[in-house]
């Protein structure tokens, strides 16, 4: 009985074995024919690659390896994040036989940026079988595996230079908003970090950390959006553009909306049409912006800085995405690296115009309130012309003020601003009435005051004004 049983068991194997043979023969059999009855054209610009379609839609490309890797390890791999959905096979004595991915040649799976396939080529002919999807550019590597793993350290320690800086700048830009509380800081670090979220997807390194389990192309789509508006919001605060093109809003407001239009519906029904209309409403903003840059351009030097900076990276992405639709040598110049270098030039050079623009704003705030405040003290020495006592009077009392603040000053150490808040404090001005004379925030004024409670040991202003008269 035992035996019968194991007999059993060695049939059964047996005929999955055969099953499974049989199964991939049968597959084998079908791509056969399924390739055999295509129409392969040659692609402009891609000598030796050929494409057809499927009565399926599904896109076919025909290649050939390098005959000096043959016979040998191959590496095969698309270095582009909209091709990851596809299928190799390789003619082999005679048969395609299709090849497994982010798997060695000794059989153990690897984690890689882009999908990849390892094999030892005998036959130069191979197929890929591209699921549904219109191919706009393709860049294919063959290569020895030693080589190719090479210079895949070398682009990804480049790449890192630029993830450094990227981080670097954020980091820098959310600390100066802590500091000065100017929107720019935060709204450019919020531009930086969806150009990050861009290259981030863009260089695989999302499909390098799931090991392959997230893909989404949608998700480039909406980062890339976001990116255009948020070019735009950046450029309208930061040339002040709501005090010299009021009517700014009613032509961005517009075209923002068509662009999360267009690509919600592209995420719903992935036409094509959407996904390229897209692509062009996505330089309508940054175009709108730069156009009125150019009007300021004299008499305005920070319009210069958006122009040299975003303009250059604007013609860069404009060549990039049309490097995507037409084969020319001028444009397979304008590739990521192109782009990651503009990026690199416009997050120095926009960092640095935003430092100084917010220094330049702070020195002219001082200089008005020194302004309003001489005023004010002519003011109010105009109105007591004609009383000659009581202006000699109050002119006296000022100076004599005025020099009891300076030795309070000297006596508690107290810096020019909190010397200006105990004046305000002696004049019996409360914290918002200091807030709007000085010209600082509320929470400002309110930490000055704290200050002076410290230094001179008082609980509250009435305490304030006792010290004041006992300094007479």
């Amino acid at each position: 009985m035992p035996f019968s049983f194991i007999r059993w068991l060695i049939c059964l194997f047996c005929i999955f074995l055969l099953g499974g043979k049989l199964y991939a023969h049968s597959i084998d059999k079908t791509i056969s024919a399924t390739i055999s009855d295509l129409k392969f054209s040659s692609i402009y610009g891609k000598e030796g690659l050929l494409t057809a379609e499927d009565k399926q839609g599904n896109t076919w490309i025909k290649g050939n390896i390098p005959l000096s890797l043959l016979p040998g390890p191959v590496i095969f791999q698309i270095s582009n994040m909209q091709i990851v959905d596809y299928d190799m096979y390789l003619q082999q004595d005679g048969q395609l036989i299709q090849q497994q991915r982010n798997i060695d040649l000794k059989g153990h799976s690897i984690q890689t940026r882009y999908p990849v396939f390892y094999f030892t080529a005998t036959d130069s002919v191979y197929y890929l079988n591209i699921k549904k999807q219109p191919i706009q550019r393709i860049e294919i590597t063959v290569d020895e595996p030693g080589r190719f793993v090479k210079q895949a350290n070398i682009n990804f320690m480049v790449n890192s230079l630029y993830y450094g800086l990227a981080i670097m700048s954020i980091i820098f830009n959310v600390v100066l908003y802590l500091i000065f509380r100017d929107k720019r800081f935060w709204l450019y670090s919020l531009l930086q970090l969806s150009l990050f979220l861009i290259f981030f997807y863009q260089d695989g390194m999302f499909y390098f950390f799931t090991k392959g389990k997230w893909v989404s192309p949608h998700f480039l789509l909406w980062n890339i959006a976001i990116c255009a508006v948020l070019s735009g919001i950046f450029a309208y605060y930061f040339l002040d553009l709501k005090k010299k093109v009021p009517r700014f809003r009613q032509i961005a407001i517009p075209i923002i909306v068509a662009i999360f239009c267009t690509v919600l519906v592209y995420t719903w029904t992935d036409i094509q049409l959407f996904r390229n209309l897209a692509s062009v409403l996505f330089y309508l903003l940054p175009v709108v912006c730069i156009y009125h840059g150019i009007r300021m351009f004299r008499e305005d030097v920070y319009a210069r800085f958006l122009i040299l900076s975003f303009g250059f990276i604007a013609l860069v992405s404009v060549f990039y995405t049309l490097n995507n639709y037409i084969d020319s040598p001028f444009l397979s110049f304008f590739d990521m690296d192109m782009i990651r270098f503009a990026s690199t030039l416009e997050i120095i050079s926009i960092s640095f115009a935003i430092i100084y623009k917010v220094r330049t704003l702070q020195d002219e705030n001082e200089r008005y309130r020194e302004e309003l405040n001489r005023y004010l003290l002519e003011l109010e020495e105009l109105k007591n012309v004609g009383h000659a006592f009581q202006k000699n009077d109050s002119k006296k009392q000022r100076i004599g003020n005025t020099e009891i603040m300076q030795e309070l000053k000297l006596q508690y150490n107290l810096t020019e601003r909190e010397t200006e808040v105990l004046m305000c404090i002696f004049n019996r001005l409360t914290n918002q009435e200091i807030s709007e004379k000085l010209f600082i925030s509320l929470s400002t004024t309110k930490y000055h005051v704290g200050n002076l409670y410290l230094k001179l040991d008082v609980k509250n202003r009435k305490e304030i004004q006792q010290v004041f008269c006992n300094q007479v």
